[in-house]
């Protein structure tokens, strides 16, 4: 009877001790202690929950042994069992701290941070961004946040290049930066850029990678070929994709600009989920982006065209005592049409639409080994306006077509593939990583509204001008090791690579590139028993009507290619902590490439640590870039408009007969020597601040030249031909044709502090960079036509395109459900040059200063709820458009449309809600 007395005493004890009760507490944030409110509190396996009032104080009906469970957005989640009666006391971390992050890209140590590295490093965390910020793009994320990045919309490039916003480090070229994924390198755009940041060069294509997929960026600023290979002579940037689990995590984004164009959205969902109970994850990302065409910057009359439009000749000469603007003005009239009519109708973006979807995901085979996969593909269609053909140019249209002119456009399909597989896991103590990497670019062109003037009424007005694609696959195996006992810790890299990299064009269909003009030129010969013949002494075009679909020729059957190219590299990278303070580290790289040979690359670098919280660093690298394969093969016929003329161009094949004819050699690699010094700083708590010295002298760099002239009759042969065939009068070719020194400081600064009743993030940095061409390469017997081979339209873009000054400041503030940001970006002056025409020796260029510029922004979060979230703000909150209106241009269009700055439009509100479940 005792016994079972005491049993039930005890089953009695058991079921109070898990009677609900109210359970009470506080929630702060770990780094500072500030209050948080809205903070979801919620009992796990129960449909039961509360928030947390403005003091962050909570009381939840819950029994002992239960799991509470604190979500908050930008912190990371926690999961507490009740044990007590006691008032809990809970501390949330900010997810994806920035200070401290642990490094992949400069280092092959697990264990570096950007603080103690020997290189400077930027680990940007792009939550708060995604959450706060104005820009819904990778490329416009970094712009806006990165002193030594710089990216605008459409790299203000023309025709298929406006699809793309490539990105530049340090100021030097597009194709001089690399890109990894996860650390590992990712393939280039099949596109060879004309105009704007990247003339002439192929580069990376960010914005096929969706936001949303995306965990943090790592730049590495500083050359790193030694260690990851060709093209990372200015510095490394590293996409780290995210790795979240059991959490959706949706939102959408729109804006316009003032004038109500321009308008964005961007629609992303993310989603993980565990794979087995060993730390295995598949995390996906579905995007969609929609881009509308924006009109041109400036006052709202930009755009204007005042020059002839329907007057004969009005290709070539302004209004005159014959064709006025009053009889001009009459037929507008007539016509019930303004000057507007003929406006341009892009001014920095596209029409465009993105789909994207990408993985990330790894599955632990045992304790110390995995296998791990990520990928995806993107398909993007973008329409590029292009400059309106006047009825009046009648040698550019058809007035039976086109009465009033027409405006041509680009229809560019871009399709984006990669897979990345390997396993890594540890050896008798050592890291082994094997992998390879597998990505395609797909690039189509379609000309819609337009005409091949030379086939008349005969003419489609939409054309197949050609596609071309690029791929590359690369197999990697990595070891490293970290020897503890050895002086004070020495890590061990090397490794391997094979990869294989293809290029294709397809032609277009034959209305696309055809002259239907052109007639063989006989004359009467002779054979050796007197009999007379016709013998075909080459072509002539009869009606002098413009060849192909205007704005963009297709690609003929003779441009076709289809080639290949193998890299085999293997490298060593050592890092030794000679003392407690002294960090020494160095790479070296062999790489062979099938189609020039050898290039071998070397770095060095250390750190000294003179406290705890003052360290110097320096650097010494050597470095290359590799010739694309597009840029020995790419042919192409295009429009180009000189005072306001159109002017039919060629682009020859490094490997073309007219480029041998001329005396241009293969193209070689181009080859570096970088030199970096500077300091890393935490004086307190929380606050970090860099400075980094950088000089980079970059020799042979590949560029084109200028315009040569088919008035030019000591031409060769070959290239005189080159004109006849395709119906140009210029031509341009691809060349190792000068040699740049870059030198800059750059300086970042981050600090956090509780402020008022929230906490207060400040970022700092800029960059202060001057290029300049030290040296130009003119091939035996072209030096007549030095300054044709390098035009002050290519120097302008290498030394002046670009701001030479950038600063950003930013301040994201939290207090209870809002968030704010505001940030300041001051961009300064540029110059740029404008060919006029090609006139022999030396062409005439205009020369344009657009002013220093500040883009503004700012934003205001609040938490609905604690999975709810919603945000509106500005971009270019003063609506800051720079110099776009220079009364020398004024007959020719006003304003000019140059936006290389920021390519900024003007103002543009946005408003986002998301949402985590």
């Amino acid at each position: 009877m005792k016994n079972l007395l005491l049993l039930l005493i005890i089953l009695t004890s058991f079921a109070a001790w898990g009677q609900n009760r109210t359970i009470t507490g506080k929630v702060t944030a770990a780094e500072d202690g500030v209050a948080l409110a809205g903070v979801s509190v919620t009992v796990k396996g129960a449909n039961q929950g509360t928030t947390t009032d403005g003091a962050g104080l909570f009381a939840i009906r819950a029994g002992r042994g239960s799991v509470l469970v604190f979500s908050f957005i930008g912190f990371n989640s926690r999961e507490v069992e009740v044990r007590t009666d006691s008032p809990l006391d809970i501390r949330l971390v900010v997810a994806s701290q920035i200070l401290g992050e642990v490094q992949v890209v400069g280092s092959r140590n697990a264990n570096r941070t950007k603080l103690d590295s020997p290189v400077p490093v930027d680990v940007i965390d792009l939550k708060p961004l995604r959450e706060s910020a104005p820009q819904v793009s990778i490329t416009q994320l970094l712009q806006y946040v990165s002193p030594s990045y710089h990216s605008v919309n459409g790299t203000n490039a023309g025709d298929a290049g406006s699809a793309l916003s490539l990105s530049q480090l340090r100021g030097l070229g597009v194709d001089q930066v690399l890109v990894l994924v996860n650390g590992k390198r990712r393939h280039k755009s099949s596109n060879v850029n004309w105009g704007g940041l990247g003339n002439g060069t192929t580069g990376y294509d960010l914005n096929s990678l969706p936001t949303a997929a995306i965990e943090r960026v790592e730049i590495l600023r500083d050359g790193a070929a030694a260690q990851y290979g060709s093209d990372a002579i200015a510095g490394v940037i590293n996409i780290v994709l995210r790795k979240t689990t059991e959490e959706l995590a949706v939102s959408t984004t729109a804006s316009a600009r003032r004038r109500g164009d321009g308008i964005t959205t961007r629609t992303n969902a993310n989603y993980g989920f565990a794979l087995g109970k060993e730390g295995g994850f598949l995390n996906a990302t579905a995007e969609f982006a929609t881009q509308g065409i924006s009109l041109p910057p400036g006052r709202d009359e930009a755009g204007l065209y005042n020059g002839p439009a329907y007057g004969g000749g009005a290709n070539t000469r302004p209004f005159d005592a014959i064709y006025t603007q009053e009889i001009d003005d009459a037929i507008l009239a007539s016509r019930g049409l303004d000057r507007h009519h003929f406006d341009q109708r892009g001014g920095g973006s596209n029409k465009a639409k993105d789909a994207l979807l990408f993985f990330n995901s790894a599955i632990p085979l045992r304790k110390d080994a995995e296998v791990y996969a990520f990928g995806g593909i993107s398909h993007r269609t973008s329409q590029f306006t292009a400059v309106y053909r006047l009825p009046g140019w009648t040698e550019r249209t058809n007035a039976f077509l086109y009465p009033d002119g027409f405006l041509p456009a680009m229809e560019n399909v871009i399709t984006d593939k990669s897979l990345a597989v390997g396993i890594k896991g540890t050896i008798r103590n050592w890291n082994v990583d094997v992998s390879n990497v597998y990505g395609r670019n797909d690039f189509g062109n379609y000309i819609t509204n337009s005409i091949n003037a030379s086939l008349g009424l005969k003419s489609p007005t939409t054309f197949d001008a050609g596609k071309y694609n690029a791929s590359q696959n690369t197999g990697s195996l990595d070891f490293s090791r970290y020897f503890d006992k050895a002086l004070r810790g020495v890590n061990v890299a090397f490794g391997a690579q094979y990869r294989v990299e293809t290029y294709q064009i397809i032609a277009g269909e034959e209305a696309s590139y055809s002259k239907a003009d052109l007639r063989p030129v006989y004359r009467v010969d002779t054979t050796t028993g007197g009999i007379t013949y016709l013998n075909t002494t080459g072509s002539i075009g009869l009606n002098g009507l413009s060849p192909g679909s205007q704005i963009h020729a297709g690609f003929r059957p003779s441009n076709e290619v289809n080639v290949d190219r193998a890299i085999v590299a293997g490298y060593l990278d050592l890092e030794a902590n000679i003392t407690r303070k002294w960090l020494l580290s160095g790479a070296l790289r062999v790489e062979n490439f099938s189609d020039f040979g050898n290039v071998t690359t070397y770095k060095v670098a250390t750190r000294y640590s003179f406290t705890d919280w003052l360290g110097i660093r320096g650097s010494l690298n050597t470095g290359f870039r590799a010739p694309d394969l597009a840029q020995f093969y790419y042919t192409e016929t295009s429009t180009t408009f000189q005072q306001g003329r159109a002017i039919d161009l060629v682009t020859a094949s490094n490997k073309s007969a007219a480029t041998r004819s001329l005396g241009f050699p293969s193209l070689t690699p181009e080859k570096s020597k970088g030199y970096t010094a500077g300091f890393t700083a935490q004086p307190v708590r929380n606050l970090e601040l860099t400075a980094d010295a950088y000089w980079v002298d970059v020799d042979n760099r590949v560029g084109n030249t200028g315009n040569f002239s088919a008035t030019d009759a000591n031409l060769p042969l070959e290239v005189r031909n080159l004109f006849v065939q395709t119906g140009t009068v210029q031509a341009k070719f691809f060349y190792n044709s000068f040699s740049t020194r870059t030198k800059g400081i750059e300086f970042t600064g981050s600090y956090r502090t509780p402020f008022r009743n929230g906490n207060l993030h400040v970022l700092l940095g800029g960059n202060f960079v001057k290029n300049e061409v030290i040296q130009v390469n003119t091939p035996k017997g072209l030096e007549a036509y030095q300054y044709i081979i390098f035009n002050d339209g290519e120097k302008a873009r290498v030394t002046t395109n670009i701001p030479g000054q950038k600063l950003t400041a930013q301040a994201i503030f939290r207090e209870g459900r809002f968030t704010y940001l505001l940030r300041t970006v001051y961009l300064g002056s540029v110059t740029t040059a404008s060919a006029q025409n090609a006139n022999f020796p030396k062409p005439d260029y205009f020369y344009q200063t657009l002013k220093p510029i500040w883009v503004t922004d700012a934003s205001v979060s609040y938490t609905i709820s604690p999975a709810v979230q919603a945000t509106v703000g500005v971009n270019n909150a003063f609506n800051n458009v720079g110099d776009y209106t220079d009364p020398k241009l004024a007959g020719l269009r006003n304003p000019t449309v140059i936006g290389i700055q920021n390519g900024s439009a003007g103002i543009q509100p946005f408003i986002r809600l998301a949402a985590k479940l």
